[in-house]
């Protein structure tokens, strides 16, 4: 397929994912910090659902934010991982998320997920929308990559925020996506996480729509980088999947970025 097909058809994809409401991870970060969304997303190290260490919670002190430009450079372009087809978002794509939220506080950390607004709110954001199984008939898995970085505390904040969240909101939650439209979640999910970056996470929410989706993520932490992956089947909804070679190579290339950074 040639580049602009891929284009168009990483484009219809994006658009299904919006018309489920699962606009995950992706929305200008205002940096305000007045948000009426919440916490980001942050992970569990080295392994699934709300598990964690406190060695895993103590970034690199030498380890520093990475700026917009540096977040851009350390974003996956198409052709990187095989058989992935990956597309910048373009700015309305990422601002049409609006506010998520929800009315059961400790799962406002996951409701914030179908939004774009964050509590603590990262210091910038890049937002990348990936498809697999790409023909001119169809699309299979879709999903959107946001890599954030965050001042000194934050993303380890988001990362307990989070963890909290996958361990309280097990049996489900009531919610709204950023446009006011019911979003709600009928069960949590803990996954098992990959090995990647000073911590991860993985879990699933299982959508309460007629579609019975299930939208998996996976959440990886780099020093005070917090990459956030979601991953869901357009042809088969409760077949989600993120491809572990695209979280290899993204989280890959956030650590060469926070190392350079440091160095």
């Amino acid at each position: 397929m040639n580049e602009s097909g891929a284009k168009r058809t990483v484009g219809a994809a994006i658009a299904v994912v919006a018309a489920l409401g699962l606009m995950t991870g992706c929305g200008s970060d205002s940096g305000d910090g007045k948000t009426d969304g919440a916490k980001q997303a942050g992970g569990a190290q080295q392994s699934g659902g709300a598990q964690g260490s406190d060695k895993a919670a103590s970034s690199d002190p030498a380890a520093k934010p990475l700026s917009a430009s540096a977040l851009e450079r350390a974003a996956l372009t198409n052709g990187e991982v095989e058989g992935l087809e990956v597309q910048k978002m373009t700015d309305k794509e990422v601002s049409e998320g609006g506010s998520a939220k929800t009315g059961k506080a400790a799962c406002q950390p996951m409701a914030a997920l179908m939004g774009t607004r964050y509590d603590p709110a990262p210091k910038a954001s890049v937002h990348r929308a990936y498809a697999t199984d790409l023909t001119k008939a169809k699309v299979g898995g879709t999903g959107l990559i946001r890599i954030s970085s965050y001042g000194p505390g934050d993303a380890e904040r988001t990362v307990k925020d989070l963890r909290e969240a996958v361990t309280a909101c097990q049996g489900g939650f009531p919610a709204e996506d950023g446009s006011g439209e019911k979003a709600d979640v009928t069960k949590v999910t803990p996954l098992d996480a990959p090995k990647a970056g000073d911590e991860a996470v993985s879990f699933s929410l299982h959508d309460a729509g007629k579609e019975k989706a299930v939208i998996k993520f996976t959440v990886v932490r780099t020093g005070p980088q917090v990459t956030v992956f979601f991953g869901v089947n357009i042809a088969d909804p409760a077949k989600s999947e993120i491809p572990a070679a695209l979280v290899d190579a993204q989280v890959a290339k956030v650590e060469k970025a926070t190392k350079g950074a440091a160095s």
